[in-house]
């Protein structure tokens, strides 16, 4: 009888952690830093750290660059019209929230 071995790992993972580097993050989107850089100038992405250097993104915010990637793909929508798309989801998604703890 053959046994295969599962590792596995536990941790948590929270908005809070800021892990990622620019080049990091580049690399998990197959992006290049002059467009992510154009994502943190329209507002999309909001990194700690005052130089690009020194910028550290969450996990969350890897998300967030597939959803403008996304958004821009299937929309054909331009930097503006992504950040102002992703503000909405936003919006509705924390009164989504809202509403969900006014029902309990």
């Amino acid at each position: 009888m053959k046994y295969n071995i599962v590792k596995v790992y536990s941790g948590q993972l929270t908005h809070e952690n800021r892990d990622l580097s620019l080049l990091q993050l580049c690399r998990m989107c197959d992006l290049s830093a002059d467009l992510i850089i154009k994502l943190v100038d329209e507002g999309i992405l909001e990194p700690e750290g005052k130089s690009r250097m020194a910028w550290r993104f969450t996990l969350d915010e890897v998300l967030r660059v597939r959803e403008a990637c996304r958004l821009q793909r299937d929309l054909e929508l331009n930097l503006a019209g992504t950040a102002l798309a992703i503000n909405l989801l936003d919006k509705i998604k924390k009164l989504e929230y809202m509403l969900e703890g006014a029902k309990r």
